[in-house]
């Protein structure tokens, strides 16, 4: 199952809640795309030609595609196709005139082919000379995409994942690295001034974001890849969903040459460099082993290998009619890691499958009418072992245990139907389906008892009763998920395309339905499980959980001082938790839109769009919690100036807004019965077996038996309590403007751009967990049993709500029936509404293939500033987290002093990357990534006297100073992470004596070997009981490695 954690954190260790150059014969496609984006599945051949009697333009493909169109009285021509590779040809009178070969328009991207004549007025042009060409800036975009080909995938040195090609395009970095990435185990990416949740991933036009919580997604075989967009930003009415980018990627397909090919790579752990070590950091912290300098985790014992074998076979059914591209991928890996030395000190072996089928099937029914079926299946399995490790001689000693089995599969099957109605009127359907499907098991082995008591946090037990170092048992897991777990996409639109005289007329519908069924959890062994935690200095005689400043013991949850029980003296103690759920949720997604592409000169391009979108989330009893029907307008426009009329210089722009809806995930935690308890109390020793507390008592708590942080004891929700009845769909405001210069200097073409992007988030949405200030606000209403003692009785958290605007809330009356109440700005407190500023501005240099090199340099100064990072908060969890359901607004004390840069901003980012023909035999390929660091985050205890309250250390206090993010951190008042440098080169070897079919390829990720820390321990906590991982390293760019692939390609 992937992994959810909902709240990280949020109560200690409690259950946490959850224009487009031309690719021709490799040119690398690098600028900016049209009106539409990633769901198309079409690109457009247009240009102009001599006018002329009885003159037609006939295009023909490879895969048996041939239409011949006429030429408007103006000398135009157009025609929207599927993405592929063509000849196009000038006819007059049935006979060629002239032809451009290798044109190859990109997904939703045109390619102009003008054939210009010195004659004008030609009455025959098989008399004069007309000649072909391709200008390298399309003026008929008006938005920003990077197209990478498959030709340019096998020149350079890249990662295998549809994110690690989108880390070419501008804009685009790594997402946190403590974040969980797609249901894959794919990385997560940000986009631009957007979190790692605002983004869409599209496969032949189908939807492929992990439904479940948009985070991430799923990618083709690599060697599958006909071509990968990214969308930076400024797509047209079309289509939506994305506040930050699109990863867009169009499979390969058959045609009427047969074609195999296979492929072996090998990654050794020999060439993998040493992880440097972890240490300590924290120079208040006074316990034995855990001191600033003193070894946390032994790195240099964590290698891993991994092998990739693929294959594919391509050709006719039917020649000239039907097509298929088959393919298959297999990717293992091993990797060995050393756990943290006061963790239990063991050696873990992961084991990782990753198997991958795909297939296409294209039926040209007649010159008017196109199939085509894309099919894929990618499965994710995973095993675990564990040693027990010697941190004195570094080696692991004997067996301790077999973790979770896992295996996460998702299938798609998406059909693309495209019928040229008239030479004007074109229609596009798409329908297809998905099912992820997560399952994990416990394996048995000798010892095993699945009936152990689960026992965490045990570096926080008392060394008194554990002489030999902590204590932990065989049993693996606090909870377990059910193996039937499945999350089921139906996604479908229709598209018609008409074009009168300078207009080209689109619109449409935009639909999915997501379900997420038999989510959920169990606790494991006898129902429940442990784990440790402690406190120091002042802290130990200070209550634990506190729902208010004043910590009121009346007012839940509360837990008294550990100092409470005699057996807590010394500050440790241990929480009993409870945890189950199992919900069945759906969403419906719709729009509509309308958008027309208007020539108004043949220099200028005006793109006027309005796209509608209505969002429906249901709950696990199948009724609406959140209904947002009513009209959400999303206006776009856009346009593109060829000021000169040649396609030398463009200037273009384009404004849009852009909505969200919540994932299917969302619902699972807000809607279902979820138990969610944890009960506090001290110990008076340590089974030294099973390492579970002996002679627990529980301290003082309310409620007696433990409490929830997030109100979590089990009770059904009415779903019109889940989210304030005025509650209104995120969304971002975008603009853009540029422009693209050809220019021509050291003997060559070059294209310069620059582009400026501003971005403004609007209304967001969060879930708020502060139920004392609406039950203050019933009781100003006239609701006077809403006291703070019995406050969750009528209301249960989360509350979804739009922060700092006024929400109308439902809450509960002692006779069942529901009150609303105006829980307006004011009673929220927060400082600010949520805010989130995004500038940038694009430089780049692109040199376009030309038989011996492509390259492209590009610079990105940017800042965003604001206090939400959106959906996801990158750097607000420690392991991922469901969409909209981070701690951010969950109380308005921990948006105090949160207005600085955000966790994503790098001021600058350098890419160079490009590919040098030494021969024809020998190519050399870069990818450089140079770019500033992010901002340091210090959170612990709230205000001048470190109070614990509410959600304990998330509060943007340090010491009992205000630290706002980016401001400095102590002890040593660091701003930002270091610049990270990393240098990936490959060297590709197509021998001349096998006709260049046979490629040796050789890549070395990471050249210098620059382990970057990237993200660091943020958890304060307080001076009396300081965070062990403040300041510590959590991560780093990888170490220096090598592949080496041997393939055949006939």
């Amino acid at each position: 199952m992937k992994s959810k954690s909902l709240r990280a954190r949020l109560c200690a260790n409690v259950f946490q809640r959850k224009a487009l150059a031309l690719a021709i014969g490799g040119t690398i496609a690098l600028t900016f795309g049209g009106g539409a984006f990633a769901q198309a599945v079409n690109g457009t051949i247009q240009g102009t030609v001599p006018v002329a009697p009885n003159e037609t333009i006939q295009i023909t493909g490879g895969a048996g595609f041939n239409r011949t169109i006429a030429v408007g009285p103006s000398g135009k021509y157009s025609l929207t196709l599927p993405v592929g590779t063509y000849t196009v040809s000038l006819l007059q009178d049935g006979k060629v005139v002239q032809s451009q070969t290798d044109v190859a328009p990109v997904a939703a991207g045109a390619v102009t082919v003008n054939f210009t004549s010195a004659t004008a007025n030609a009455q025959t042009l098989s008399t004069v000379d007309v000649r072909a060409s391709v200008p390298v800036i399309d003026v008929t975009t008006t938005n920003q995409v990077t197209t990478i080909t498959q030709k340019q995938l096998q020149q350079l040195p890249l990662g295998r994942t549809a994110e690690d090609i989108a880390m070419l395009a501008p804009g685009v970095q790594p997402g946190s690295a403590v974040l969980v990435g797609g249901p894959l185990g794919t990385p997560a990416v940000t986009f631009g001034g957007a979190s790692t949740a605002e983004n869409q991933y599209y496969i032949d036009g189908f939807l492929t974001s992990a439904v479940l919580d948009n985070q991430g997604g799923i990618g083709l075989p690599y060697n599958s890849i006909e071509q990968q967009q990214t969308f930076i930003s400024g797509y047209g009415a079309k289509y939506g969903r994305a506040i930050g980018g699109v990863i867009n990627q169009i499979g390969r397909s058959g045609s009427n040459e047969w074609h195999f090919g296979v492929r072996a790579q090998w990654s050794p752990a020999s060439w993998t460099d040493d992880p440097e070590n972890t240490y300590y950091a924290n120079p208040l912290v006074t316990r034995a082993g855990h001191h600033a300098g003193d070894l946390y985790s032994y790195n240099q014992d964590n290698h891993g290998m991994s092998t990739v074998y693929d294959a594919y076979v391509s050709g006719p059914i039917v020649k000239d009619k039907l097509f298929f591209f088959l393919s298959a991928e297999q990717d293992d890996s091993d990797y060995t890691s050393v756990g943290c030395k006061y963790c239990g000190g063991y050696q873990y072996v992961d084991k990782t499958h990753k198997p991958k089928i795909y297939a296409k099937i294209n039926w040209n029914i007649n010159d008017s009418n196109f199939l085509t079926f894309t099919a894929l299946q990618s499965s994710l399995k995973t095993w675990d072992t564990a040693y027990n490790y010697d941190y004195d001689t570094h080696k692991a000693t004997s067996f301790f245990n077999l973790g979770m089995t896992g295996k996460n599969v998702y299938r798609m099957g998406v059909l693309n139907y495209t019928s040229y109605v008239t030479d004007n009127l074109t229609l596009h359907a798409m329908f297809g389906k998905s099912r992820e499907q997560y399952g994990s098991f416990q394996p048995g082995y000798p010892g095993y008892d699945p009936d152990m008591v689960f026992v965490g946090g045990i570096s926080n037990e008392n060394p008194a009763y554990t002489p030999n170092g902590p204590i932990g048992n065989t049993q693996n897991n606090l909870t377990v998920t059910p193996d039937n777990h499945k999350v089921n996409l139906t996604d479908y639109r229709l598209d018609l395309d008409y074009k009168w005289r300078n207009h080209d007329f689109q619109f449409g519908i935009d639909n999915d339905i997501q379900r997420d069924i038999n989510d959920g959890i169990a606790t494991t062994g006898p129902g429940y499980g442990w784990s440790y935690g402690s406190v120091q200095g002042a802290e130990i005689n200070q209550p634990l959980v506190c729902a208010d400043p004043a910590c009121d013991p009346g007012i839940p949850p509360y837990v008294g001082p550990v100092s409470s029980n005699p057996a807590g003296a010394s500050g440790y103690y241990a929480m009993k938790l409870f945890q189950s759920y199992s919900p069945s949720t759906r969403v419906t997604e719709r729009a509509q839109y309308v958008q027309d592409n208007w020539q108004i000169t043949p220099n200028f391009l005006l793109t006027l769009g309005l796209r509608n979108e209505q969002f429906v989330n249901y709950d696990a009893a199948g009724k609406p919690y959140i209904r947002l029907t009513k009209p959400n307008w999303s206006p776009r426009i856009g346009f593109s100036w060829d000021v000169h009329g040649d396609s030398t210089l463009k200037v273009f722009g384009n404004a849009g807004r852009y909505y969200l809806t919540l994932p299917v995930g969302v619902g699972t935690t807000v809607t279902a019965p979820i138990v969610n308890i944890t009960e506090y109390g001290t110990y008076t020793g340590i089974d030294q077996t099973t390492g579970a507390p002996t002679g627990f008592q529980p301290l003082p708590q309310n409620p007696v038996g433990g409490v929830s942080c997030c109100n979590q004891y089990g009770y059904p929700r009415n779903n019109l309590t889940v989210a304030s009845q005025n509650i209104k769909a995120p969304y971002s405001d975008n603009f853009v403007l540029g422009m693209q210069q050809k220019l021509h200097f050291l003997t060559t073409d070059w294209v310069f751009e620059a582009t400026g992007t501003y971005e403004k988030l609007g209304t967001m949405i969060g879930g708020t967990d502060d139920s004392q200030s609406m039950c203050a606000e019933g009781v100003r209403e006239g609701y006077t049993w809403m006291t703070p003692g019995t406050c969750s009785q009528w209301i249960q958290s989360p509350v979804m709500v739009n922060p700092g605007v006024d929400q109308k809330i439902y809450v509960g009356a002692p006779d069942g029936t529901l009150r609303l109440i105006n829980w307006t700005a004011a009673d929220q407190t927060f400082q600010m509404g949520p805010k989130r500023n995004y500038y940038a501005l694009d430089l780049s240099l692109t040199h376009v293939w030309d038989g011996k090199w492509f390259g492209k340099i590009d610079y990105v100064y940017s800042k965003m500033y604001g206090n939400d990072d959106g959906p996801v908060g990158p750097m607000y969890e420690s392991s991922g987290v469901v969409a909209y359901l981070t701690a951010v607004w969950a109380y308005p004390r921990i948006m105090d002093n949160s207005n600085g840069v955000l966790d994503t901003d790098r001021t600058h980012s350098l890419k160079l990357y490009g590919a040098y023909a030494i021969t024809p035999e020998w190519i050399l390929g870069a990818n450089v990534w140079i770019a500033s660091g992010t901002p340091r985050m210090c959170r612990g205890r709230y205000g001048p006297d470190q109070t614990r309250f509410e959600v304990s250390s998330q509060y943007h206090w340090c010491g009992g100073v205000s630290t706002a993010p980016g401001s400095g951190v102590p002890p040593y008042g660091t701003k930002r992470t270091p610049w990270i440098h990393n240098v990936n080169l490959s060297v590709d070897y197509k021998p001349v004596w096998a006709e260049h079919k046979l490629d040796f390829k050789f890549q070395v990720f990471n050249v210098f070997n620059k382990q970057t820390p990237t993200f660091y321990g943020d958890y304060f906590v307080s001076t009396s009981s300081p965070g062990t991982s403040y300041n510590m390293i959590e991560a780093r760019m990888p170490p220096r490695s090598a592949r080496f692939s041997i393939a055949y390609n006939w």
